[in-house]
């Protein structure tokens, strides 16, 4: 199988190892020249939970000399479009598209490439690129992979998972509703991720004060209740710090406003405020959370512990507006 990865950070660099070690052919892609720079000259490097050195091709975008079989999108939720545009002639009819973003967000690839020849995977697993290029994984749990479509299973969808599970056979799962695998992770990574970016600290640092572990339970119990109004009962009895992976290393929501970048909060808490207004489901905490994060991204305000009141003035000011 021929595949190229878009995207040669944390997630793409990890998943580009494990299908490289299950005997494909792959090719990575990314648009930083620098990040090209280091895994030409070093390699692509893994270390902590899965220790590894490999040398890939490390192609700047549009750089290719045949079609692809598969082309995983490690890219921000959003990027979709101008990740693939550079790949689109080293396509064929039966190529397929795996996104490898959090939540929601492979419903914009699918709209790109139809939900039939799209796959999706979450990734329950916690990994960030270090300065230096190496990859450090705190946590492989999962990558549980799965089609769009409920009432069919896509083509090609077990050849990716065989190959992705080669090298860490454990890890790697079948979900037949991937929506329901969605809202799991929404449940876990949007909480977790925005009270990190909002406080600007890792999760081992925030979750034990208790109004902190209030907040992420409130979040997380709002979100189970829009999944249900949707047809998806989570029945989560995991805490979602437990269940969103990362402990020491910085969720992705934190990494973005630390280096001036958007979020995916969007396709993560913005999924939960969003499909609760249409059910008529208030979301007080997982609003408040979004609207601070949006502002973080803005430059508005910077992450830190002085972000706490202000939070609770928001929280309580949802809730009251729930009572009107």
């Amino acid at each position: 199988m021929r595949i190229s990865v878009i995207g040669a950070g944390a997630a793409g660099s990890l998943v580009a190892y494990l299908l490289h070690a299950g005997d494909c052919e792959v090719s990575l892609y990314e648009k930083r020249e620098e990040r090209r720079l280091q895994l030409r000259s070093r390699g692509l490097r893994l270390c902590g939970a899965m220790e590894a050195e490999e040398e890939l091709p490390v192609c700047a975008p549009g750089e290719a000399d045949a079609p692809f079989d598969l082309i995983v999108l490690a890219v921000k939720a959003g990027d979709c479009g101008d990740a693939l545009r550079p790949l689109s002639p080293f396509v064929h009819r039966n190529t397929l598209y795996l996104s490898l973003q959090d939540g929601f967000a492979a419903e914009e690839l699918a709209g790109m490439t139809g939900k039939e020849r799209t796959l999706a995977a979450m990734p329950w697993f916690s990994a960030e690129e270090e300065e230096d290029g190496t990859v450090r994984v705190e946590e492989l749990r999962s990558l549980v992979l799965g089609g769009l479509q409920d009432w069919t299973e896509p083509s090609g969808l077990a050849a990716v998972a065989e190959a992705l599970g080669r090298p860490c056979a454990t890890c790697v799962g079948l979900a037949e509703d991937m929506r329901a695998e969605a809202w799991r992770r929404v449940r876990a990574a949007g909480v977790v991720s925005a009270l990190c970016a909002l406080l600007g600290e890792v999760p081992e640092g925030i979750c034990t004060r208790k109004e902190i572990d209030l907040y992420a339970c409130e979040a997380a119990e709002e979100c189970v209740r829009v999944a249900a109004l949707q047809g998806t009962d989570l029945r989560e009895s995991e805490s979602p710090w437990e269940a969103a992976v990362w402990r020491c290393l910085r969720p992705p929501m934190l990494r973005d406003v630390m280096s001036g970048a958007a979020t995916e909060a969007t396709w993560l808490c913005g999924r939960v405020v969003e499909m609760g207004g249409r059910e008529g489901a208030r979301t007080p905490v997982t609003s408040a959370l979004l609207s601070m994060v949006r502002e973080l991204e803005r430059g508005q305000r910077s992450p830190g512990m002085d972000n706490l009141r202000e939070l609770e003035r928001r929280v309580g000011e949802e809730k009251g507006m729930s009572l009107l």
